[in-house]
């Protein structure tokens, strides 16, 4: 059985990485819109259209159901494709009623996409609830997090400067409306009064999940899988090893390539980046070096054409490896294999991701197990 997961970009990758530890033996497919991200400031027709597409393909690809990890194209476009295919399509909803059920006494702040916002099938489900929901639009968010921008002066002003608008004092808690926002929860978590709690919407899509497809995911047991010591292998000679932490907080990555040395250093919980070149090297982060332009970004890939080794360590020191070795011209990766048997394709608006992508595909997967730790 397939299971897909369709989002504008890489929001979607924080419903994938709960789904990764809850079930096991599982294929999942990954479609990111890296083409046409963001949704949240598009027509609603466009959204339609684009999403119709994304699950098509996804279909076309042997899904058996479709989670919309995309909470802008779930306002937008889940009537049409409920009717458009015969799968399962299941859809992400704000966590308005879980937070209005639990912290009810005080008022709800819902953070979104301008279209979320704006659309009627959140008023429908805010109407339908006794609690008092304040809404903000965000949409500078889903650029900062399609940046691997998570925790710089700029985010934090933005955040401090929106967040200022209500009193965050009378609040009981702040509901997740977009997956790109699960990024941030340490940057919410410094803004917020202690006790207002942040909520998504995840559990509760998982959960229709496995309902909808009537026991065909098989649960991990409550495993922990992050502290298991897995090997991590893709076709075509690709392999990885690793062994995760939900406490990873620092990754240092090195690599070599045929053009020379590049390393890297980044912080997953400030944030706080920055890149230098010196005699030849590119010393930084990730972060810094997706960033700084066109021709920076072309050194990742030169950097996989030949042997690479990507260096992460824990909190703990642990030593987690990820090998990649010489592919020749093609360097699409059509599988990788994850702990419990689970594997999972990734596409970029239809495409097979490369060596670089993937690579930064297990960063922000890295990014989201810290983030996790945050309620």
């Amino acid at each position: 059985m397939k299971i897909a997961f369709f989002d504008s970009g890489i929001g979607g990758l924080s419903v994938l990485a709960e789904a990764l530890r809850r079930f096991s033996g599982a294929e999942f497919l990954y479609f990111a819109d890296e083409d046409h991200v963001p949704y949240g400031t598009k027509s609603r027709a466009e959204i339609v259209r684009l999403s119709l597409d994304a699950v098509g393909f996804l279909v076309s690809r042997g899904a058996d159901g479709v989670v919309v990890a995309c909470n802008t194209a779930t306002s937008a476009a889940i009537s049409e494709l409920r009717g458009a295919f015969s799968v399962p399509v299941i859809g992400m909803e704000p966590a308005v009623k879980l937070a209005a059920d639990s912290f009810g006494a005080r008022p709800t702040l819902l953070i979104a996409t301008p279209l979320t916002i704006a659309g009627e099938k959140l008023a429908r489900l805010v109407g339908r609830l006794e609690c008092e929901t304040w809404s903000l639009p965000l949409p500078r968010l889903v650029e900062f997090a399609q940046d691997l921008e998570f925790g710089s002066p700029a985010v934090r002003t933005y955040l401090r400067e929106e967040l200022a608008k209500f009193e965050l004092e009378r609040l009981g808690s702040l509901v997740l409306g977009c997956t790109h926002f699960n990024y941030f929860k340490d940057v919410l978590r410094e803004i917020l009064p202690p006790h207002v709690r942040i909520v998504d919407g995840i559990d509760g899509t998982l959960n229709r999940l496995a309902s909808e497809l009537g026991g065909g995911l098989k649960l991990a047991h409550g495993e922990d899988l992050p502290s298991q010591v897995a090997k991590f292998d893709a076709k075509d000679g690709i392999k990885f090893d690793t062994n995760s932490s939900t406490q990873v907080s620092k990754f240092k990555a090195e690599g070599r390539g045929a053009d020379g040395y590049a390393k890297f250093n980044a912080n997953s919980q400030t944030g706080e980046l920055d890149a230098r070149e010196r005699d030849g090297r590119l010393a930084g982060d990730v972060h810094a070096v997706e960033q700084c332009g066109e021709d920076k970004r072309r050194m990742l890939p030169r950097a996989v054409d030949a042997n690479l080794q990507l260096k992460l360590y824990s909190r703990g020191g642990a030593d987690l490896s990820l090998e990649f070795e010489p592919r020749g011209n093609e360097m699409d990766i059509p599988r990788v294999n994850y702990p419990n048997g689970n594997s999972v394709e990734y596409f970029y608006s239809g495409r097979a991701l490369d060596a670089a992508q993937l690579r930064k595909v297990e960063l922000f997967l890295k990014r989201l197990d810290a983030m996790r730790e945050i309620n």
